[in-house]
């Protein structure tokens, strides 16, 4: 197996870099603080006092660290990475940052002839110690299918986005804004049952028997289409939130549907209110517009 540089030793990062060195990788780790690298390099591998010492003598680096600026310093630096990564070596940033960051980067990388996938992943750390969850890959497509089996180590399940490196960023984002949603929707569903005096563990009964994932699936696709052809109008849907934000007492804790209903009149006010709830993406996606 071949010498791999992990830079980051995180909640995920740490169990990303036993994940490598569990496949018989020698995994030459760095960590912002070096009390972590040197604890986790107990177990096998060898702690580095500086990315640039633990890319040399590696054709293969691999980051995951806080933000763009951090993945930034961690490559750029006097002593980042690029100091000592041998010449046309790999570099997978598995960092969640910013779509223009890392396109940025990208160029830059290209452009001095070093090889670059963006390849975040979507998984807790707990799956990640199981290999589980899903990393999402963009880039040079012959550098993912060099660097494939060894991504699948960390992550068996893998997707591919596309050649531009910055999409994977996007999707990741994507993702959590999708994540985050549903979490603060859960937040003011139990708001509601705490409000109509439904204690937390009846209401999640409600999920035995109805799948809110389901219009994903059903308006997903005619929303990509610009398809807003009614099955439960705009205007219903306004006034049922109407409803909902009566029936909660702390509108403090409604700050999702608050908003959505301040959009909702918007749009219903410009015309759109006998079109489908989906047409809540009318401004981004409108009627007619295909991609």
């Amino acid at each position: 197996m071949s010498a791999i540089a992990f830079l980051g030793l995180g909640l995920m990062g740490s169990q990303m870099a036993s994940r490598l060195r569990s496949a018989g990788h020698d995994v030459r780790v760095w960590n912002r603080t070096d009390r972590k690298a040197k604890e986790w390099a107990r177990e096998g591998g060898t702690a580095c006092g500086s990315p640039k010492e633990a890319a040399t003598g590696t054709l293969e680096a691999h980051l995951m660290v806080k933000d763009d600026e951090a993945v930034d310093s961690v490559l750029f630096s006097a002593d980042g990475a690029l100091a000592g990564l041998g010449a046309g070596g790999l570099v997978v940033d598995h960092s969640t940052v910013s779509y223009d960051g890392a396109k940025a980067r990208s160029e830059r990388l290209l452009r001095s002839d070093w090889r670059f996938l963006q390849a975040p992943l979507l998984a807790s750390p707990t799956a990640v110690r199981q290999g589980d969850g899903l990393m999402l890959a963009a880039g040079d497509r012959g550098a993912y299918d060099e660097a494939q089996s060894t991504l699948q180590q960390i992550i068996k399940k893998q997707w591919w986005v596309g050649e531009n490196a910055e999409q994977a960023a996007a999707f990741k984002l994507m993702a959590n804004s999708v994540l985050v949603s549903i979490v603060e929707a859960l937040a003011e569903f139990f708001a509601i049952g705490k409000a109509c005096d439904i204690a937390p563990d009846h209401a999640l009964t409600l999920f035995d028997f109805f799948d809110p994932a389901a219009t994903i699936k059903l308006r997903g696709p005619r929303m990509a289409k610009s398809d807003y052809t009614a099955a439960f109008t705009l205007a219903m849907a306004r006034k049922d939130i109407g409803l909902v934000l009566r029936a909660s007492t702390d509108a403090d804790s409604m700050a999702a549907l608050t908003a959505i209903q301040e959009k909702m009149d918007r749009l219903i006010k410009r015309g759109h209110g006998h079109l489908d709830l989906s047409a809540l993406s009318v401004e981004t996606l409108p009627p007619g517009q295909r991609s």
